[in-house]
Formats: C-alpha cells, sequence, structure tokens
C-alpha cells in the first residue's frame, strides 16, 4: 500500500528535514525507502509519500515512544492517507 502524510511542523522545515533524513534505517523497516518523496509544502507543512508500505511495521512505528521522542519537538501533527493510482481514462 502507499502512503501520504502530511505532517505540520512546529519547527522549521529544514530542521525537521534534517531528522527525517537521519531516520532512513527506520523507515526502510516499514517501506521501499529507495523510493520515498519528501518536499516542503510551505513553512509549515511538510509532504512525505511512502511506497510499498508494511502497514503494521507503520503503525507500531508511529505509536513507538522513540518515534514520539524523536518528533516531539519538531511535528506538531502526522496526518496520514493511503492512496493508490488512478487508471488514466480509456
Amino acid at each position: 500500500m502507499d502512503v501520504h502524510v502530511i505532517v505540520k511542523l512546529k519547527s522549521s522545515y529544514e530542521a525537521w528535514h534534517a531528522v527525517f533524513a537521519d531516520d532512513g534505517e527506520n523507515r526502510s523497516k516499514i517501506c521501499d525507502d529507495s523510493k520515498t518523496l519528501v518536499g516542503k509544502a510551505n513553512d509549515s507543512t511538510a509532504l512525505i509519500t511512502f511506497f510499498d508500505v508494511d502497514m503494521e511495521a507503520m503503525g507500531a512505528m508511529m505509536s513507538d515512544p522513540e518515534f514520539h521522542k524523536l518528533t516531539e519537538d519538531f511535528v506538531e501533527e502526522h496526518i496520514p492517507y493511503t492512496i493508490s493510482p488512478i487508471e488514466p481514462p480509456a
């Protein structure tokens, strides 16, 4: 399954992105991190798209106290959505 996450930031995008970039090893446990897309939407929002996500592993990671400790100074809220490709019109 593919997942899109809106990240409401407490910090600057650059500060958050530094933490995100350093956490690739953990992401690779829940998805194909080589396909992960990340970007700045505006000064208080980041966007992440994960591909081939193990939803059970993602749920466990996001509820892990260590994950909350890692992100608490940077993230106000994670808003996840599942996504699926749309077939082009015939």
